[in-house]
């Protein structure tokens, strides 16, 4: 019997390669994973389709990724890769959906003190819809936090541009979701420490669809610098599959 395979969804920032750790622990359970990497964070980076792309063309891009597969897929979304995965839940058979220091749809309260920190800095950024990177300072404070000064250091260098105009519809809560038309069985994973997606409001996203909630100690929004996270995630994605 065949295993469903795995697509995996970045966050801001970031490409396919943000899930290589995940990509070996999985393939060495069996199962075939495949990674996309967003409109606009190829290298090199071409500014004028990132001023143009948001969570809207990256939701349909997920789609023809999955249709491409051929077989209802793993889906695993990080942060805004997160929020792409619930939208594209709503309308796409999935075996399941993995949810990692999601951002939050519309509807689901998100604002707290640490935030609004983490995106102050890229304000304007939003307002314009103008790519940006976020500045190092906020980077630390609230996607990095929990990581050693090396680990920041690496990581961040390893930083993309990103889409203000996704920046936007993330900070407004542009994106709706019905959670009636999620079928699949859900995870959401969040580490004690995030400071952009807080705990508490993970917890929401996973009431939202009945979902097992894991919270990680020690852990910040870079959740796959953790082997405990992709060993135990992975273990969650097998036992399904396998189902």
């Amino acid at each position: 019997m065949s295993l469903a395979p795995v697509l995996f969804v970045h966050g801001m920032w970031a490409d396919s390669a943000h899930w290589n750790r995940f990509r070996r622990r999985l393939a060495r359970l069996g199962l075939d994973t495949h990674a996309v990497t967003l409109l606009g964070h190829d290298a090199p980076q071409d500014f004028s389709v990132l001023r143009h792309v948001g969570i809207d063309e990256y939701i349909v891009q997920v789609q023809d990724e999955i249709a491409a597969l051929g077989a209802a897929p793993v889906l695993v979304g990080h942060s805004m890769g997160a929020l792409i995965a619930q939208k594209v839940a709503e309308t796409t058979q999935l075996r399941c959906l993995v949810l990692l220091a999601p951002v939050a749809p519309h509807g689901i309260r998100a604002f707290t003190m640490s935030t609004a920190l983490c995106a102050a800095a890229n304000v304007t950024d939003a307002v314009m819809q103008r790519p940006f990177v976020v500045p190092w300072r906020n980077a630390r404070y609230g996607i990095l936090n929990a990581l050693s000064p090396r680990e920041q250091t690496v990581v961040y260098q390893s930083f993309l541009w990103e889409s203000g105009r996704a920046l936007r519809q993330v900070v407004t809560g542009a994106v709706r979701v019905d959670e009636r038309k999620v079928s699949c069985p859900v995870l959401v994973a969040v580490g004690s420490r995030d400071r952009a997606t807080p705990a508490a409001v993970a917890q929401r996203i996973a009431n939202k669809y009945d979902a097992e909630f894991h919270e990680y100690p020690e852990c910040c929004h870079f959740l796959s610098a953790s082997r405990a996270v992709i060993d135990e995630v992975s273990g969650w994605i097998i036992t399904k599959v396998r189902e």
